[in-house]
């Protein structure tokens, strides 16, 4: 930028001068005819002269305004020439220059929205005990607990499905809940109850984590709903959507600005909550393998599809799983 403004600077000095002198010259001539207007105003001694002389000064006259006409003729043309062709060069480097700030702005602006759509687009990472995603760290998302029971050790920062060093590296770390059904309840306890009970529980190991690994944690606590002996229980479905939807309003009404979200898998989701509709908009974390790591890991991957029972395509989509569990974003919850 300094070059630029160097140039600007001769520029603007180059065309000030020559407007300047083009100033000058034309006050000299404007000076000269204010001359003539003073002669004019002069009064006129009355003489005799003899025809001769009559004749003599006829052509004096006459001569007089042919020359100066003349003078003034050429001053004017020499000023216009000045003046015209200090006009094409001032404008010409203008352009120049002009174009060539146009091109630096155009590269930087062009260079600053794909840098900015590919950050914002896309954010990989994995979740649980997995090692690093070879696509990137920028995301983690860690287990903190099942039923009545915490697995996040706040004073290690991990625990058996949570990674210290995935979250550390990581730009952005969610916690999830393994929610489980009915048959793990302490007795007598009902299901609504036992989902409010799992979200308190939840809500406190999210603040521990949080303190662990303060602004990077994302407010949203996934609950995790699938088959399992500690998770839900097969097709019951009553139970199981009274525990969800506990969970789900305790987060809403406590979680003081963590709210909840949903993460399964198309085939877990039916199993264990038939058709029912989940209620977590904007944070959906969707299962689908399609076997090998995919090459197209956007959302036009077929693949990446909606969050079952809903018409919203999840926000992160969990691509390959098993020993190692990767993930990849396009939106964060």
């Amino acid at each position: 930028m300094k070059k630029y403004r160097n140039t600007m600077k001769i520029i603007k000095s180059f065309v000030f001068t020559t407007v300047l002198s083009f100033g000058l010259i034309s006050e000299g001539h404007f000076t000269e005819a204010a001359g003539l207007d003073k002669t004019k105003m002069e009064p006129v001694k009355a003489v005799q002269v003899n025809s001769a002389q009559q004749q003599a000064s006829k052509k004096a006259t006459s001569a007089k305004p042919k020359a100066k006409v003349k003078a003034k003729v050429q001053h004017k043309k020499k000023s216009k020439i000045v003046k015209s062709q200090a006009s094409v060069h001032t404008s010409e480097t203008a352009k120049r220059h002009a174009a060539s700030n146009s091109a630096i702005f155009a590269k930087k602006t062009l260079a600053e929205s794909n840098g900015t759509e590919a950050a914002a687009k896309y954010v990989f990472g994995s979740d649980s005990a997995s090692s690093a995603n070879p696509k990137g760290e920028e995301l983690y998302l860690g287990k903190l607990g099942y039923g009545s029971k915490v697995q996040f050790d706040a004073s290690t920062g991990s625990g058996i499905y949570f990674s210290s060093a995935r979250a550390q590296k990581a730009s952005y770390v969610y916690g999830y809940w393994f929610l489980t059904g009915i048959q793990k309840a302490p007795s007598r306890t009902s299901a609504s109850e036992w989902g409010r009970q799992q979200a308190k529980l939840a809500l406190k190991t999210y603040e521990a984590m949080k303190n662990v690994y303060g602004s990077k944690v994302r407010p949203v606590i996934f609950i995790d709903v699938e088959s399992a002996l500690t998770g839900m229980k097969d097709n019951d479905f009553a139970n199981n959507r009274s525990i969800y939807n506990a969970f789900v309003n305790y987060l809403k009404q406590y979680g003081q600005g963590a709210k909840p979200g949903t993460y399964s898998s198309t085939g877990n989701w039916k199993l264990t909550m038939g058709d029912f509709s989940p209620s977590t908009p904007g944070a959906y974390w969707l299962a689908h393998y399609p076997g090998d790591i995919p090459s197209d890991l956007t959302t036009s991957n077929s693949y990446w599809g909606n969050f079952p029972g809903t018409n919203e395509k999840a926000e992160i989509w969990q691509y390959y799983g098993g020993t190692n569990d990767y993930d990849v974003a396009w939106k964060l919850p």
